[in-house]
């Protein structure tokens, strides 16, 4: 459920406001309320919603003008994870970049789906090296706004997007170290489209 709403959330234009709906949405995924306000809570925490009183949860909106920003906040926030990230990769981390290795060459039969995955797994692998947790959440709510704009430029040319994404993922073959791999993340363009 939680991935699911993460990628209907990233796959709507980022200015677009969204209600979403306790009941329906526990309808639709077959659970109680109770999972469901569980996922919201924790797509509020990753400031992908936002509960406004009288009108319910919504999607954040994005300003569009604040595009370019929110990408230099990502940069930011990935350098300074170059401070406070594990000294080498684990086996879990060398497995997720694998996986983002092959995906990213063999998108499948929906490739917007694949980019969106991929994506998740930057997030995830580059959350996962930081060892200061509440660095981990500012870095992993600031990469969920960027994966929205990415997603937002992949609708208009996925292929495009695939050719900007596995160019990143060659350079992070070359990386040796975690703190490589998220000044590699750092210095992506905010453009992928």
């Amino acid at each position: 459920m939680l991935q699911e709403l993460r990628f209907r959330i990233c796959n709507t234009d980022p200015d677009t406001p969204i209600m979403l709906h306790e009941g329906k949405l526990a309808q639709e995924f077959g659970v109680s309320r109770t999972p469901i306000r569980q996922v919201l809570q924790r797509l509020s925490f990753e400031r992908l919603l936002e509960t406004r009183s009288g009108v319910g949860t919504v999607v954040s909106a994005l300003d569009p003008a604040e595009c370019g920003l929110h990408f230099s906040m990502l940069s930011d926030m990935l350098r300074l994870c170059t401070r406070c990230c594990a000294e080498s990769y684990t086996m879990q981390s060398r497995i997720q970049i694998a996986a983002i290795a092959e995906l990213s060459a063999k998108p499948g039969n929906d490739p917007l789906a694949s980019y969106f995955a991929i994506r998740a797994q930057f997030l995830e692998l580059a959350s996962g090296l930081v060892r200061d947790p509440i660095i981990a959440e500012a870095h992993a709510a600031l990469h969920w706004r960027a994966i929205r704009w990415r997603m937002q430029a992949a609708r208009a040319d996925v292929a495009g997007a695939f050719a900007a994404l596995r160019n990143v993922v060659s350079k992070l073959a070359e990386t040796e170290k975690p703190a490589g791999l998220l000044a590699c993340l750092a210095d992506e363009p905010a453009t992928t489209a």
